[in-house]
């Protein structure tokens, strides 16, 4: 079966890449879909999203002895023909193999190409947003003992996750650009304003050496978060468990956050019961989840207004509730507000800039506990934070750890 453009569908051409491989040992494996494309299905129907793939085989089907040459394969795949897969079978002119380097570099020029042509057709069939695509690459090795179809279904799984992971990493990019730049660029322009006279008034000096001074502190506890979360994700962070009295350290919170609570004129409660067993936990981390929730229910709250904290046992686990009463978080937003380098726009929270990593940082630790960190919200009323901690015997961890 072939499209309109001519393109195999792809189950028909795994004899022809299985003969390639034979004869050269390896070959190129490039692949491209549309993004949320089962949501453009049902938002314009499937006579304009069949019109978008139509576009993208039309100018794949151009491509080849351009971006790639003529003998190379273009075929597509998925029970809606929805994605698009290249099997490039000469290396680059001048080389022996294919380089994950090279096949990047022509996956990226056909993912450019496809990408205006697409959004021009969707601009004439008035779909009212970008379409964006996905793209990956991966060599396919010559495995005379798997069959060729599991090759390239293997290939495709890598070609994703390869795609993913680079999404991954140039939004890590842009994000930790954009925080690390707020604060070098005001320490940088305060030092030249001070370098060129302004240290002649000592009262402006000490002024703007107090924000240089604030800014480089900001500047260190982005970096220290930034060590964590890599930490945290990559399983490398050592935690200290021990028996420990669960409300001592709820208290402990309330108490170094009251001061900051008076000066915002929130009411800050603990509710923290008379039994005391003994609970096992990182004493350092979970101190660092609790403060970091209450700070949050401190600023994201408005003047008058209360956060509570409570503690509460029942039989096999501990929970830890933070509540405010203060602008909250939109219906939208709140699946999102674990994610790294997320910040809720909305609100008079927003205005506090914060980093986008407490949430992140604090859901990691708890989970690391063998517990849970979960959120309620109702946009204008307030939010509620909950803290699962699971006994001892309730998770597989040695004692002795």
């Amino acid at each position: 079966m072939k499209t309109k453009q001519g393109l195999p569908m792809l189950s028909s051409v795994f004899g022809r890449v299985e003969e390639e491989l034979k004869r050269r040992e390896q070959v190129g494996f490039l692949y491209f879909d549309v993004i949320e494309f089962n949501a453009i299905t049902e938002q314009h129907g499937r006579t304009v999203a069949q019109a978008l793939l139509d576009a993208l085989a039309e100018v794949l089907m151009g491509q080849r002895g351009k971006l790639f040459r003529d003998e190379d394969l273009v075929a597509v795949g998925g029970s809606s023909m929805d994605f698009f897969v290249i099997f490039l079978f000469s290396p680059p002119r001048r080389k022996e193999h294919f380089s994950t380097t090279d096949l990047k570099l022509i996956s990226n020029r056909v993912t450019q190409k496809l990408f205006h042509i697409v959004n021009n057709r969707a601009a004439e069939l008035e779909v009212d947003r970008k379409i964006d695509l996905r793209n990956g690459y991966t060599v396919i090795q010559n495995e005379p003992n798997i069959p060729v179809e599991r090759l390239v279904q293997e290939a495709w799984k890598e070609a994703a996750l390869k795609s993913q992971m680079e999404e991954i990493m140039v939004t890590f990019v842009a994000n930790v650009s954009h925080e690390l730049r707020t604060p070098l660029t005001c320490i940088k322009g305060y030092a030249e304003t001070l370098l060129e006279g302004a240290m002649e008034d000592p009262e402006l000096t000490a002024r703007w050496l107090s924000v240089i001074c604030t800014e480089a502190r900001r500047l260190e506890r982005l970096i220290k978060d930034l060590l964590d979360i890599s930490m945290i994700e990559a399983n490398q962070v050592e935690m200290r468990f021990q028996l420990l009295d669960l409300g001592a350290i709820v208290r402990h919170a309330v108490t170094v956050l009251s001061p900051h609570a008076r000066e915002a004129q929130i009411e800050l409660l603990e509710e923290i019961p008379d039994e005391r067993p003994d609970w096992r936990a990182d004493e350092d981390r979970l101190s660092q989840v609790i403060v970091n929730l209450v700070d949050n229910g401190i600023k994201y709250s408005n003047p008058g207004s209360r956060v509570q904290v409570r503690l509460r046992y029942e039989a096999d686990a501990a929970y830890i509730e933070v509540e405010d009463n203060g602008t909250g978080i939109p219906d939208q937003e709140l699946p999102r507000i674990f994610e790294r380098f997320y910040r809720v726009e909305k609100g008079s929270g927003a205005r506090f800039g914060g980093r986008g990593l407490g949430l992140s940082i604090a859901k990691h630790l708890i989970e690391a506990h063998g517990g849970d960190l979960t959120a309620e919200s109702e946009f204008g009323k307030g939010s509620k934070f909950c803290i699962f901690l699971p006994r001892d015997d309730e998770w597989t961890e040695d004692d002795d750890d």
